[in-house]
């Protein structure tokens, strides 16, 4: 546009030009008559290529509403999905096992390909590689769990281009423009922190609590559930945050970090962890020091352990995010875009629900087995 805006406008400085030339310049008028015309000939040739490139643009842009690649129907053999979870824990196994329930009471014939990092601490280069290999096994579909798809970017690239639709799960932070995954399947991290920042609000009324958190490692996901959890909490002045510490996501890790903070904070009254594994190590550590009655314990995930927690009068609740249901529609959304040929939502979210003593009857115990 520029280019041709600059055309025209040397154009029109010509003819005013030509406007101004006196009868004794003949010559100069036929000079630039030919000038004018040349430049005519170079702004049409302008908006010809412009419109071309425009065309162009228009051509590379994915046929259907956000994808890089087509749904296809393939009913004349098994279905090759690979999962890739961030690493293996409570929470992925959840997903895993729906997955695989959702695969047989459909009757499906999918086979599940699961590898997952061997380590926290190197997620992003050992998932790639892990993609680069079922890429190169030819897998029809990819299942991939990772903090954030821009850090992915080249290898959800490189599946597009080997026309392997590629599903994201259990996200934190996501680019909903990106063109390179088909949907992103599981829950808002960020809400469901709020929620039970809210839950404890409400619980505690105006109680004076004095509060510790156990974090996971430092990231999105841990940083997404914290501030949502700070946001629930906000404007409870009698709700004082004394310590704050990494505990690894581990129930390990759960267990020295809470003995640290018992030891520096005698007085502390209830811990909140953004993962039930850290809570149940920190358990532990109350337990032994006897403070089951001062010290209440709140978690994240609803463990099968974390529940039975809660029937056992140890911890006071924790929050549901749909991990086993995050499992069943990986399943249900490979099925429809691969299977039957159908575009899918591009974002796929369960709602969270917080259980405690009161309540926890009514969790279906499904997701357990």
């Amino acid at each position: 546009m520029k280019r041709r805006l600059a055309l025209l406008l040397a154009a029109a400085t010509t003819i005013s030009l030509m406007g101004c030339a006196t009868s004794n310049q003949k010559a100069a008028e036929t000079t630039t008559a030919a000038q004018t015309q040349e430049a005519k000939a170079e702004t049409e040739k302008a908006e010809t290529t412009e419109e071309a490139e425009e065309a162009e643009s228009e051509k590379a842009e994915p046929e259907t509403g956000g994808y890089a690649v087509q749904p296809r129907s393939i009913k004349d053999r098994t279905l090759k999905v690979g999962l890739i979870p961030v690493t293996m824990n409570t929470a992925y196994t959840m997903t895993i096992n729906g997955a695989k329930k959702q695969i047989e009471d459909k009757g499906l014939d999918i086979e599940l390909l699961v590898q997952a990092p061997a380590s926290n601490t190197s997620t992003i280069t050992e998932q790639g590689n892990i993609m680069e290999s079922m890429i190169q096994q030819g897998v029809d579909a990819i299942a991939l769990a990772t903090e954030s798809d821009n850090s992915m970017l080249p290898y959800l690239r490189a599946a597009a281009e080997a026309d392997i639709p590629v599903f994201l799960f259990n996200m934190t932070e996501l680019d909903k423009d990106n063109i390179y995954y088909v949907s992103s399947i599981g829950y808002d991290q960020y809400n469901a922190g709020l929620e039970i920042g809210k839950y404890v609000a409400e619980h505690y009324g105006d109680k004076e609590v004095k509060l510790a958190i156990l974090e996971g490692y430092a990231g999105i996901v841990n940083t997404m559930r914290i501030d949502g959890f700070k946001e629930g909490i906000q404007g409870k002045d009698n709700i004082q945050i004394v310590a704050s510490q990494t505990a690894d996501w581990t129930r390990e890790k759960g267990q020295s970090v809470t003995e640290s903070i018992l030891t520096s904070n005698p007085d502390i009254n209830l811990i909140f962890g953004d993962y039930d594994e850290m809570v149940l190590g920190g358990l532990v550590s109350i337990k032994e020091r006897g403070l089951l009655d001062q010290i209440d314990t709140i978690g994240y995930g609803c463990t099968k352990d974390g529940v039975a927690a809660i029937e056992n009068n140890e911890m006071t609740a924790t929050i549901d995010v749909g991990e086993y249901g995050t499992g069943i529609d990986i399943i249900d959304a490979v099925n429809d875009f691969c299977i039957e040929g159908k575009s899918v939502e591009k974002v796929i979210n369960r709602p969270s629900k917080v259980y405690d003593k009161n309540n926890i009857g009514e969790l279906d115990r499904v997701i357990f087995e």
